[in-house]
């Protein structure tokens, strides 16, 4: 049997970042795009208090994630998965809900070897997944007696007194990786301010790396309008400000 991979993906106003194998990522405050090769499936878990903008756009991604996968460092991971199944932890007492997430957990729970830092591989069995959860028997519907009603003739509409013009459609913003990405160098700048970024061009978009003179500092790519780092970077012990920073002002720009 072929090694599977499994790796858990945070989603943050179009910035994904690798994170630690753990339940405790399926939190309500935070969109994870899960890459099972276990199970075949990409699970996008959308928690209770995320907003519809960042729903809508962390479902574009892991719609681009299924088939074509994720780089991690040499690993492709999920370029056989071809299913997706969003969990949304609004609706958790939904029965079909309820199912994805407790496969999601299942998987979860194997025992991994962990490669780079985050990237869970698995070369035995799995244990067996729990059952489908079978929804909760429904009562007979009662048929409802209506009582017909009299017709109205309805009234011919007013015509209007003054000319109705068509809303303008809005804007849509092109190239919001590229803006993303200036605002998280701007914010390394905050703690890192002797700093080198380089551009190079690859079949997968566009990477940037954030150097000084001790060396790499991160690396980005941005494809479309989504940036991800390229692994789970401590930012030399300053990890928890500049990504704090990078989430306070991409939510202040509406990004």
């Amino acid at each position: 049997m072929a090694d599977k991979f499994v790796l858990l993906l945070d989603f943050s106003s179009g910035i994904i970042e690798p994170l630690p194998l753990s339940t405790e990522a399926l939190t309500d405050d935070r969109i994870v795009i899960a890459i099972d090769e276990l199970k075949e499936r990409v699970w996008l878990w959308q928690g209770s208090s995320t907003t519809l903008v960042e729903r809508r756009a962390a479902q574009r991604k892991a719609r681009s994630l299924v088939s074509a996968g994720y780089q991690l460092g040499p690993y492709r991971i999920g370029r056989d998965v071809t299913n997706i199944e969003i969990i949304d932890g609004e609706i958790l007492d939904d029965p079909e809900i309820k199912g994805y997430y407790d496969q999601l957990i299942h998987t979860l729970s194997q025992k991994f070897n962990i490669t780079e830092g985050v990237l869970g591989r698995f070369g035995g069995t799995p244990s067996p997944a729990p059952p489908p959860t079978k929804p909760a028997p429904q009562p007979a519907p009662v048929e409802k007696v209506t009582t017909p009603t009299p017709a109205v003739t309805e009234a011919a509409p007013a015509k209007p007194t003054t000319e109705t013009v068509a809303p303008k459609p809005s804007r849509e913003l092109q190239g919001l990786g590229i803006i993303r990405v200036g605002i998280l160098i701007s914010s390394i700048l905050d703690f890192f301010p002797m700093c080198y970024v380089s551009v190079t061009k690859t079949d997968e978009g566009t990477r940037y790396s954030v150097e000084d003179p001790e060396g790499i500092i991160c690396q980005v790519e941005v494809s479309q309008n989504s940036v991800h780092f390229l692994q789970r970077y401590d930012f030399r012990g300053r990890r928890n400000d500049i990504l704090g920073l990078l989430r306070d002002r991409l939510a202040a720009a509406d990004l």
